[in-house]
């Protein structure tokens, strides 16, 4: 009777999370002259989802519906059911596999399409206009949750899919997620768009660029970040388009729990997950090679240039600066916290700089290659979350290294907080990016975080590193 229970207000409380490249479609359709709408589906229990492609006649009083599953199974329908309502049409697709009613829109607008049935089963699309000035971009994919118990555990796949509503670079994107029977359709944005040699690396976080919750669900904010690498080259056969990241939800039942998700499609060979934290068991207790709770493995993990002391990886520091405990922000001793940046325990890994204290530090990880095979090819995602209450301009600079010697700077990763105060509290900023490197099987990557001090006066800036998630292939 619990688990029934459970499961029944997971379903009621819940959502998801959610995945790209930019092509169209003017192989099939001259110069966007006949109107076209991309989109993507899924049907409520999540078991099914896909990209669709409507297409309306010459003379607009005929359209075609292809449905593509991520199984690669195509389902086609054909309708000459279109209606003039003023200067819109209304488009019905009835057939025994797939029905659905929509209505034509502007370049952009959102067309959310509810009454939809495949196979007998209730579904949902996402669709906009696709022109040659505002190419529709769809995308599927899947989440898994890595802290939920049944049905979201990491044996269940839900949908995640991304559709892209304008050309590359800084672009709306449109989500779509499902939980057991719910759709839940959100916002989020794409921008920082790095090209390395023939890809294009892109941030992409939930919201609207003024606040990341890309939808409520339960009561309870939803928010994701992740990547987008697509060929750049002139469409063709190279083309390819893929997502990945992290997801969380602030539940008021089961606290803060969250993911990853990816899409079902990737650029070259997909990208296998090395390293994921989002660093919800951390309170600021130090760090160890056993570590206990609250603390973080100094295996993988350790800090440097504090007051106190240093670490070396397979070290202990448990006191002082390495550990300060919890906080929500506004304190004034230098260190090592568990900074919970929105005071529902969204715990991160947070450092209050001063004079002595990490200007400069390094926040460093060394991760291992488990994967059976060499990795040349890596992207990292994260959040940098900054509470910029003083008037000094502290930087956090991401850095690569195959020996923990030499490291490689990627300055489109830099961060650094506004010189001027402000009494916003923690602000999240998303950073994701691409590098190359030789990783045999066994050997280690480095990744390190640095903080500097740029300039200002007066006291730092708090700021904390959460949902680092790092790929390779």
């Amino acid at each position: 009777m619990k688990k029934i229970i459970s499961y029944c207000l997971l379903v009621t409380l819940f959502t998801a999370c959610s995945t790209e490249k930019n092509t169209d479609s003017s192989s099939q359709i001259a110069s966007f002259e006949i109107e076209n709408y991309k989109g993507i589906f899924t049907t409520a229990n999540g078991e099914d989802r896909g990209t669709l492609d409507v297409t309306l006649s010459e003379d607009g009083r005929s359209a075609t519906a292809d449905l593509t599953l991520a199984s690669g199974e195509i389902v086609s329908v054909f309708t000459d059911q279109v209606a003039e309502i003023g200067n819109k049409k209304e488009i019905s697709f009835i057939s025994n596999e797939f029905s659905f009613t929509m209505t034509t829109g502007e370049e952009e607008e959102i067309l959310e399409i509810n009454t939809v049935i495949y196979r007998g089963v209730e579904s949902s699309i996402l669709a906009s206009k696709n022109t040659e000035r505002a190419p529709v971009n769809p995308i599927t994919g899947t989440y898994v949750c890595e802290m939920c118990p049944a049905p979201l555990d990491n044996t269940s796949t839900q949908t995640f899919n991304l559709m892209f509503t304008t050309a590359n670079g800084n672009s709306a994107i449109s989500s779509q997620t499902t939980l057991s029977t719910t759709v839940f359709n959100g916002k989020a944005q794409q921008n920082s768009c790095t090209p390395n040699g023939s890809l294009t690396t892109c941030s992409i976080v939930s919201g609207d660029g003024m606040t990341t919750i890309g939808f409520i669900a339960g009561e309870g904010p939803v928010t994701w970040s992740g990547s987008h690498t697509f060929n750049n080259e002139p469409t063709g056969v190279n083309d390819c388009s893929g997502t990945s990241g992290t997801w969380s939800w602030d539940s008021p039942i089961l606290g803060v729990v969250g993911g990853t998700f990816i899409s079902d499609a990737t650029c070259t060979t997909p990208l296998i997950t090395l390293y994921s934290e989002d660093f919800q068991t951390f309170t600021g207790a130090g760090f160890a090679p056993i570590p206990a709770t609250g603390q973080l493995d100094s295996d993988i993990v350790i800090a440097n240039g504090f007051n106190s002391g240093t670490l070396t990886y397979g070290g202990t520091q448990a006191s002082g600066d390495y550990a300060r405990g919890t906080s929500t922000g506004g304190v004034n001793t230098g260190g090592i916290y568990a900074f919970d940046v929105d005071g529902a325990g969204n715990t991160t890994l947070g450092v209050q700089p001063t004079g002595v204290d990490f200007t400069p530090g390094t926040f460093d990880f060394r991760i291992e290659n488990t994967t059976g095979i060499t990795l040349n090819n890596f992207v990292i995602n994260y959040d940098v979350y900054a509470n910029n209450d003083q008037n000094r301009i502290d930087g956090l600079n991401f850095s690569y290294s195959t020996d923990n010697i030499t490291y490689t700077p990627v300055p489109s990763l830099d961060f650094a907080t506004p010189n001027a105060s402000d009494a916003l509290g923690f602000v999240a900023v998303n950073r994701s990016g691409s590098f190359s490197a030789t990783v045999a099987n066994a050997a280690f990557i480095y990744i390190r975080f640095e903080g500097i001090e740029i300039g200002g006066t007066g006291n730092h800036d708090e700021y904390s590193i959460d949902n680092i998630l790092l790929q390779g292939n």
